[in-house]
């Protein structure tokens, strides 16, 4: 076994948004990139690259073999929910870790996963599939209001819309059944109507090796854009008392147990309501919105290493420093639909503490809040530190002002 395992990694991302993952891994692991465009500014921590549709399931696993025919793979990897599924058969084909295609299914498809959760009487809100307005308030009738609408097979709270009326219902249940994205597949019943579980939103990033599943961080999340469900800043302590709450962590592993997930990295949302914890959705991945990156500021968990170690069949160093800090992500978003002229970011105005501040939309761009608007509508972060949840909560609230969009 070589000192420096190779990972083949099948696609970055925005850069933003999940390029410091690349440049962790870079340092214990050989990363070959499989990616839509040829090698640019990874080209320090990779040592190779090929350029292919990472959509087309033949096409990657072509590309991956090709790299196994004159290299020793050790593993594979991706955190895009949507190529999870072509990753799994990559996995497969070269006999590497990780779960099955089916495996990743049980975790997109949410229909899949909520039955299989109830089955293993794990705690989650009441949920019913439709594919019609009449369907979904039927449904709504049946649980109560308020109900929550979710698309069948999308991430990231796209479309998932808080419905408090009967007559809010239809309007709703249109825009939800509207989103779509590439790769996602189309449903005929495509919405689930469910209740509302009342109570703090938190996620968990886990690592699991051999089914035993290791809860790594929990951040707290920030919400914003009622009705809807966007995911506007989170916040992780290195410290904080709920990770090590035992019904948390009992949930947690039904919740594996019961979709078969045995083998790599989750990113599970929970609602915390008056009866206890309730598992809101399983993300077959690492967290999205720089979450790793908070935990790795708050507790030294390195995710992005982990994920590798367990890709590649190494054993991960699972542990850190509870202790070391709070770390908080705010983002922004216009008030309206714009076309960005300049996001400004004046540094002399940033209080101490911030680790960045980063425009995240272009010149020319156009950015718009929700329901227009989703993760694309944001124009800048900000990332801080400090020593208790209060302390980067005020400090977001300074950094505020350090950032300014002007439309073109």
């Amino acid at each position: 076994m070589s000192e420096r395992p190779l990972l083949l990694l099948v696609g970055i991302g925005y850069e933003p948004h999940r390029g410091y993952l690349l440049r962790s891994i870079a340092q214990t692991t050989d990363v070959w990139l499989l990616d839509h465009e040829p090698v640019t500014w990874e080209a320090p921590y990779v040592i190779g690259g090929t350029a292919v549709d990472i959509r087309d399931g033949a096409a990657l696993l072509a590309a991956a073999e090709d790299v196994a025919r004159s290299r020793h793979v050790d593993g594979v990897l991706c955190w895009d929910e949507l190529k999870m599924a072509n990753t799994a058969r990559v996995a497969q084909r070269l006999g590497l870790p990780g779960v099955s295609p089916d495996v990743i299914d049980r975790c997109r498809d949410k229909h899949r996963t909520r039955t299989l959760l109830a089955a293993a009487g794990v705690p989650q809100p009441r949920s019913i599939l439709v594919g019609s307005p009449a369907a979904a308030g039927e449904a709504a009738d049946r649980i109560g209001y308020p109900v929550v609408l979710k698309p069948r097979a999308l991430g990231a709270s796209m479309g998932v819309t808080l419905v408090g009326r009967p007559d809010e219902l239809p309007a709703a249940y249109d825009h939800t059944r509207a989103q779509h994205v590439d790769q996602a597949r189309y449903y005929d019943a495509g919405v689930l109507v469910e209740q509302y579980a009342d109570g703090p939103e938190y996620s968990v990033d886990s690592a699991v090796v051999d089914g035993v599943v290791t809860p790594l961080f929990l951040a707290r999340k920030t919400s914003g854009f009622p009705p809807y469900f966007e995911e506007v800043g989170h916040v992780v302590a290195g410290a904080d008392p709920l990770l090590a709450d035992p019904e948390l962590r009992r949930h947690l592993a039904m919740a594996h147990e019961a979709l078969g997930f045995d083998s790599g990295m989750t990113h599970i949302e929970l609602r915390r309501t008056p009866t206890g914890w309730s598992v809101i959705e399983v993300n077959c991945r690492l967290g999205g919105d720089l979450i790793p990156f908070l935990g790795l500021e708050a507790t030294g968990v390195d995710a992005g290493q982990i994920a590798a170690a367990v890709a590649c069949g190494r054993t991960p160093r699972l542990t850190g420093d509870p202790d070391r800090a709070v770390a908080a992500v705010r983002f922004f978003y216009p008030d309206t639909a714009i076309v960005v002229g300049e996001v400004r970011i004046d540094k002399s105005m940033l209080p101490p503490g911030t680790v960045l501040a980063a425009p995240l939309a272009e010149p020319g761009t156009e950015v718009a809040p929700p329901p227009v608007g989703h993760v694309w509508g944001r124009y800048a972060m900000v990332v801080v530190r400090g020593t208790s949840i209060g302390e980067c909560q005020a400090r977001l609230a300074t950094a505020a002002a350090a950032v300014s969009l002007r439309p073109r």
